[in-house]
């Protein structure tokens, strides 16, 4: 790898819009923890994520939030896959076979499964408000698999990685990525950082429907989602081997 290239693929940063409204650049072994900015296991020192706020149409006009339903159309997002929990995927073609757009399928509903669970417990117990919304939140969520990923070397722990083009910062790089005025979340193929965004979306949902303000422990009590494995062929990327079973 060429040196300028290097240091290009070293700048992976964790970008949002925290409480005080300011920008984060951090090492991606910290975790941001607020309820708009973006939350990274320590434990996937090379999978960080970012969020922006880029509008989804070509009016050239950036969305505002609550200006807009947060569930995009159809005309909006064309999913061609839907998973057992009712999540609408994109994948721009890139699970090739049956079987790997079925372990993705449910490899996504994992993830689903550990944000809900963690949810669960922190929001008030017996809120059938917040449960209820919990409940129906998969099936407004939007997620798009990247298609213009390629493989880098992450800053810290130096493995090889699945990672796009970070909008915010040009030169840097992410594994995901989610819109803050739309339960939209762009992930690399192999979905590391999905859970992450997850949990900052079904913060948004909640935030924005819920009858009784959810608590704001959310977003940081399930900071820690892990990164799944499922069963495609996923090298060259060596982060594949952080993640969980």
């Amino acid at each position: 790898m060429e040196s300028s290239e290097r240091m290009r693929v070293a700048r992976l940063v964790v970008e949002g819009d925290g409480g005080a409204r300011g920008r984060f650049r951090v090492p991606v072994r910290r975790i941001a923890a607020s309820m708009v900015a973006i939350v990274v296991a320590s434990t996937l020192a090379a999978c960080p994520t970012e969020s922006t706020n880029y509008p989804l149409n070509n009016t050239g006009t950036e969305a505002e939030v609550g200006k807009r339903p947060l569930e995009l159309s159809s005309s909006e997002f064309a999913a061609d896959l839907i998973t057992p929990a009712g999540i609408r995927v994109k994948t721009n073609g890139q699970y090739k076979t049956e079987a790997s757009r079925k372990a993705a399928a449910a490899a996504i509903d994992r993830y689903w499964s550990e944000v809900s669970e963690c949810a669960s417990v922190v929001e008030p117990q017996g809120d059938a408000d917040t449960s209820g919304l919990i409940g129906e939140f998969p099936r407004f969520l939007a997620v798009e698999i990247a298609n213009n990923w390629k493989i880098v070397e992450g800053p810290t722990s130096h493995r090889r990685m699945q990672a796009f083009p970070s909008k915010a910062h040009p030169g840097t790089w992410s594994t995901a990525r989610r819109q803050e005025d739309a339960l939209y979340i762009v992930v690399v193929p192999e979905l590391n950082g999905l859970g992450q965004q997850m949990v900052n979306e079904l913060n948004l949902w909640l935030n924005k429907n819920a009858t009784v303000t959810p608590t704001a422990d959310l977003v940081s009590a399930c900071a820690s989602v892990p990164c799944v494995k499922f069963s495609y062929n996923n090298a060259p990327s060596q982060a594949w081997g952080l993640c969980k079973e």
